[in-house]
């Protein structure tokens, strides 16, 4: 399982704080995913997302963002270890 600071598949790879910043987004989050041969693109577990208010700093935006990490990260393992997720055609559904 890997998280990463985007809903993926945007922003998938390095710096997509960043990324969601330059691009002017309005809803940004993270991802905890199952990891994959590809960077960024295994099955998705579990998405929490936060709006970016006009005026936001790239450093508001990933003092917002963080918290989320850990919390999808709880989340995803929580699902894992207690068998509630299934997997089918790459697509990760909840039983």
């Amino acid at each position: 399982i890997n998280i990463h600071p985007s809903l993926l598949p945007s922003f998938p790879g390095p710096q997509p704080y960043r990324q969601a910043y330059e691009h002017g987004v309005k809803i940004s989050g993270v991802t905890a995913h199952f990891v994959s041969m590809h960077l960024d693109e295994g099955p998705i577990i579990v998405q929490e997302s936060f709006r970016i208010k006009p005026g936001m700093t790239l450093k508001q935006i990933v003092a917002t963002g963080q918290p989320l990490e850990a919390k999808a990260l709880v989340n995803a393992i929580r699902l894992y270890l207690t068998r509630q997720l299934d997997v089918h055609w790459g697509v990760v559904k909840q039983l």
